[in-house]
């Protein structure tokens, strides 16, 4: 059996991406959620006309993209600045999460 192994930046990197993969699918539940019951608009605007036409590829692209970043860097060596971006990119899922988190709570509070 041919097995590649990672190397540890990669297995860093790889662990950072499914951190990236669990909060692009939260970020998708959680938007579809406040779009359809009017709570929220999709910021975005290619991703809004996407959910307004395709709900399905909407949640689709949400979670390819993330799996194919995972794809990618477990097959080219990990660079510094792909670990930064990565960073970059879990920072900013994060704090769409607590907007997220936010406004779900004004519900409850509302």
């Amino acid at each position: 059996m041919n097995r590649r192994i990672l190397a540890p930046t990669q297995i860093n990197s790889f662990t950072l991406a499914i951190f990236l993969l669990i909060l692009a699918i939260f970020d998708s539940i959680f938007t579809d959620f406040g779009i359809r019951y009017g709570h929220i608009s999709e910021a975005n605007p290619f991703m809004r006309f996407v959910y307004e036409n395709n709900i399905a590829i909407f949640y689709s692209i949400k979670i390819i993209l993330p799996l194919l970043f995972m794809y990618i860097i477990t097959k080219f060596q990990t660079r510094k600045y792909m670990q930064l971006l990565i960073g970059f990119t879990l920072l900013l899922y994060t704090l769409v999460l607590f907007q997220h988190f936010f406004w779900i709570s004004l519900l409850f509070i509302l």
